[in-house]
């Protein structure tokens, strides 16, 4: 599983990049006229590393699996899958709430279904100390839908870069997090 969790992730990341456009011309003000799409690439290739990083992390310390486990990081994967779709959408409409609520959709399914496999995952292993260390559900989940939320509250008040912008935060926060 964790093998194809991999190959997914690094699938993704390769879509990511190739999906940037490339500048009109060779200078700066080219570069800086596509800016938008290197911020949406910044903070989604932190999400796909932070996610991969993270799957690393538990799957270290379980012991077993059952058919659910399987299904939720399948359904994890397909909603990580969207994200070179939705990083192109909001880079390309960076001020639509649109864009930026899906955009902070799909990392708050993302964060859903995390809480989700925690859960399991600490039921089927219910005698490991380890794995509940490992997946400290408020400081990786819980924490990051705090930021989430107040970052489509801000959206809908008429500032919808908020969301990419929590988002970040979340990872950052999350990225710092794990190197304590």
């Amino acid at each position: 599983m964790e093998a194809f969790y991999d190959a997914i992730i690094a699938i993704i990341v390769t879509v990511l990049v190739l999906e940037l456009p490339q500048p009109a011309d060779a200078s700066l003000a080219a570069l800086w006229a596509i800016k938008n799409s290197y911020f949406a690439y910044l903070i989604s290739f932190l999400v796909c590393t932070n996610l991969w990083q993270y799957h690393h992390l538990i799957y270290n310390h379980v012991e077993k699996i059952n058919p659910r486990i399987i299904w939720q990081n399948i359904i994890l994967l397909l909603i990580v899958s969207l994200i070179p779709y939705l990083t192109t959408f909001v880079a390309n409409n960076i001020f639509s709430l649109l864009a930026q609520c899906l955009y902070g959709l799909d990392f708050i399914l993302i964060n859903v279904l995390h809480y989700v496999m925690a859960k399991s995952l600490i039921g089927i292993n219910s005698e490991n100390q380890e794995l509940k260390e490992a997946l400290n559900v408020k400081n990786a989940v819980i924490i990051p839908l705090i930021f989430f939320g107040v970052g489509l509250v801000v959206a809908f008040l008429g500032h919808p870069i908020a969301i990419s912008i929590c988002c970040l935060i979340t990872i950052v926060r999350s990225i710092v997090f794990t190197l304590k």
